[in-house]
């Protein structure tokens, strides 16, 4: 059973949650792709209007899982929520991740649009 692992034991931090969802478009032609990825943002900004266009957790979601990535959550055209990309991946598991980026990762070599970020460096003061 999913909610057997607790939150903080993973990266997933999803474990409460009774279902996951895809938001999913197909087409063929490319000269329907603006009308297409239109409908897909239209549908999801309207599900999810109250909490700013994206599922923030709260009593009725559980923010978004991480294996459907998705490059609007860090465009605030899109993502009007108060929380950020990661948040809706990791909540509070994101500083630990930082750290193993940290650790195993420290040039940042293994990166994209939303992978983990290294954490900020402190300066000397």
């Amino acid at each position: 059973m999913t909610a057997a692992v607790q939150p903080g034991d993973t990266a997933s931090v999803h474990r409460g949650a009774a279902f996951k969802m895809l938001w999913a478009a197909n087409w063929s032609d490319p000269a329907d792709d603006a009308k297409n990825i239109a409908w897909a943002r239209e549908s999801y900004q309207d599900t999810y209007a109250a909490t700013g266009g994206v599922p923030v957790p709260n009593d009725v979601t559980d923010g978004c899982y991480v294996n459907y990535p998705d490059a609007d959550l860090s465009d605030p055209t899109f993502n009007r929520s108060t929380s950020t990309w990661h948040d809706l991946y990791y909540k509070d598991n994101y500083p630990r991740l930082q750290q193993v980026k940290k650790k195993y990762d420290p040039r940042d070599f293994f990166r994209h649009r939303q992978s983990v970020e290294l954490p900020p460096s402190k300066s000397a003061g």
